[in-house]
């Protein structure tokens, strides 16, 4: 009889330990699941990303720097625009000879004589440096409004004394200048055309310059009606 009761009574503290350590192994096993490593992920991390973004702030900062050489470029630009338009003077030639771009020439104090008309062409230096003209113009008439030479060039009055003559910036120089009026000419050598003006050579140069002259008369043909003197001291 005891022995029955003891049976359903050792049966049922089995069951108890049982049932707790199976409370006790699930505890167990949740405490473990709460504390594992975290899974690994194998996408790229947020900080891969700091590269390209890194890139660009570069690219930011070189764009400043690039245009930082643009007021170098304009200075230059600038410097080579300044060279361009500065104003250039004409230099005499290399044995100081006054050159034609150096030069205002004109025809001033006309007068008239028995059968001709009488002027001075004035050389005068307009440059910013001193030069010289020693000797004959060359002159002749020109007409057709394009520069065609009307008749003989003019003639040296060769038995006058010549030296040479220094002008410095804004100084000038005269060379006598007698024009004949073609009307007292003999026809058969003189077909007498009216000119445009006169082409004058500085001595010693080959660019000339031309001087309009109202009224002048020239001749078609051999006859001399230009004469001319050597420079002298205005």
């Amino acid at each position: 009889m005891t022995t029955q009761r003891l049976l359903p009574v050792l049966a049922a503290g089995s069951l108890a330990l049982v049932l707790t350590g199976c409370s006790s192994d699930d505890s167990t096993d949740a405490t473990l699941s709460d504390v594992s490593p975290a899974p690994v992920s194998l996408s790229p991390s947020p900080e891969s990303h700091a590269t390209p973004q890194a890139s660009d702030d570069t690219d930011a900062v070189s764009t400043p720097l690039a245009s930082a050489d643009s007021p170098a470029s304009d200075a230059s630009s600038s410097k080579a625009t300044q060279e361009d338009t500065a104003e250039t003077v004409p230099a005499s030639t290399e044995d100081g000879a006054c050159a034609t771009a150096q030069l205002d020439i004109s025809l001033n104090n006309e007068q008239g004589a028995a059968g001709s008309r009488l002027a001075d062409i004035v050389f005068t230096n307009t440059s910013n440096a001193p030069c010289t003209l020693t000797g004959f113009p060359g002159v002749s008439a020109v007409t057709n409004d394009d520069g065609t030479q009307l008749g003989a060039a003019a003639e040296r009055e060769t038995g006058l004394p010549s030296a040479t003559v220094t002008l410095e910036p804004g100084k000038s120089a005269r060379a006598g200048l007698k024009m004949t009026v073609v009307d007292v000419i003999d026809p058969a050598t003189c077909q007498r055309q009216p000119a445009d003006g006169l082409r004058v050579y500085p001595p010693g140069e080959t660019a000339s310059a031309f001087i309009r002259v109202e009224g002048l008369q020239g001749c078609a043909g051999e006859a001399n009606y230009l004469s001319v003197q050597p420079v002298t001291p205005a």
